[in-house]
């Protein structure tokens, strides 16, 4: 970009730039509301079949459990330029795991999703 143009400087990324994250998350958390208020619970994340899955412990269940919708977060990084991250809003069902577990799964079902990745700042063109 030359002198005569300008953009912001910007830390988003496309998620799939950071679905490497989904792997093996070092964070995970699942947002949602209740009639007390809003709730974020830490998560365990598997992939199987094209799906999305969310793990919690049963003593954090929520009686409720699963609400409609919920916000799932993935992040990493412990120093500024080290920070990244994908957020997905989307919709919760049930599901039955077909292996034991000592973890409720919960089939999460993505409808819009936003990263960033403070390492890779970089100028966008302004519109």
């Amino acid at each position: 970009m030359g002198p005569e143009q300008s953009g912001r400087v910007t830390q988003r990324v496309a998620a799939e730039d950071l679905t490497h994250l989904d792997d093996d998350p070092p964070r995970a958390a699942i947002a949602f509301a209740t009639d007390a208020g809003p709730e974020c619970l830490p998560v365990v994340i598997r992939h199987a079949d094209g799906e999305t899955h969310v793990g919690l412990h049963p003593a954090s269940v929520p009686p409720d459990w699963p609400p409609a919708r919920a916000v799932l977060l993935v992040d990493d990084g412990r120093y500024w330029f080290e920070l990244r991250a994908i957020v997905r809003r989307g919709t919760l069902e049930p599901t039955t795991g077909s292996e034991p577990s000592t973890l409720t799964w919960t089939r999460f079902a993505p409808h819009h999703e936003v990263a960033w990745d403070y390492g890779t700042l970089h100028e966008e063109p302004t519109e």
